[in-house]
């Protein structure tokens, strides 16, 4: 049994979230309408995971989150916003998010996302995983880093790991000449002359933990 709370100040949306997730066999549902209504409810009942929107009236979805998390570091939180760029899905994952979809993610990767979420891998949808990638590394235009695609920082995590050519496009379903062309790519970017250089620039910056999250996102 997976405990749910679907926290969202849009009764259309509590509604349509109800029903979807309602109907998977293993999903008990709890609506809250706001920040404070989940914080009241949470002080009375355990949740395993709570949908959180992050544009609410009163207390927005941020500061629930991370007054939630401050009663509660287990909690598993995962934001839901009409927002892919911007602010909010890096200060949502800062605040210790463990996963972020807008709101134009499929009902599938919504339910995708909680059942990764539960065996506590991260998760962040497809739209946001470029732009949350190339903000959380925190690096200035011009650096190299900034410019990365999501596959090339996957192919980067996986260099920085010990995996060889051939591993990584078994590992990531692309042909051993797709991934020569993204390690060229890399070591042009990024400066580097090797590998070696490659996977201490991708530690430097945290790019091996979130290439993780990118490789989970894509592979699952």
């Amino acid at each position: 049994m997976v405990r749910i709370l679907i926290v969202d100040d849009q009764r259309l949306i509590r509604y349509s979230f109800s029903r979807i997730l309602g109907a998977v066999d293993d999903f008990v549902i709890t609506e809250a309408a706001s920040g404070e209504e989940a914080r009241a409810l949470t002080r009375n009942q355990e949740f395993d995971v709570i949908l959180m929107d992050l544009n609410m009236p009163g207390m927005g979805g941020l500061e629930a989150t991370r007054r939630l998390l401050a009663s509660d570091p287990r909690v598993r939180i995962i934001g839901v916003s009409g927002y892919a760029e911007g602010p909010y899905p890096v200060k949502f994952m800062e605040l210790g998010g463990v996963g972020y979809l807008s709101k134009d993610a499929s009902w599938s990767d919504l339910i995708n996302a909680i059942r990764i979420v539960m065996r506590g891998d991260r998760f962040l949808g497809a739209d946001v995983a470029q732009y949350i990638a190339a903000d959380l590394v925190g690096t200035a235009p011009g650096s190299g880093v900034d410019s990365l695609s999501q596959r090339e920082i996957q192919v980067l995590h996986l260099i920085a790991a010990g995996c060889s050519t051939e591993q990584i496009a078994e590992r990531i379903h692309l042909s051993i000449k797709t991934v020569s062309h993204h390690r060229r790519r890399l070591l042009g970017k990024l400066g580097a002359s090797n590998d070696v250089q490659l996977a201490a620039i991708a530690c430097r910056h945290g790019l091996t933990d979130i290439g993780a999250v990118l490789l989970q996102t894509a592979t699952t």
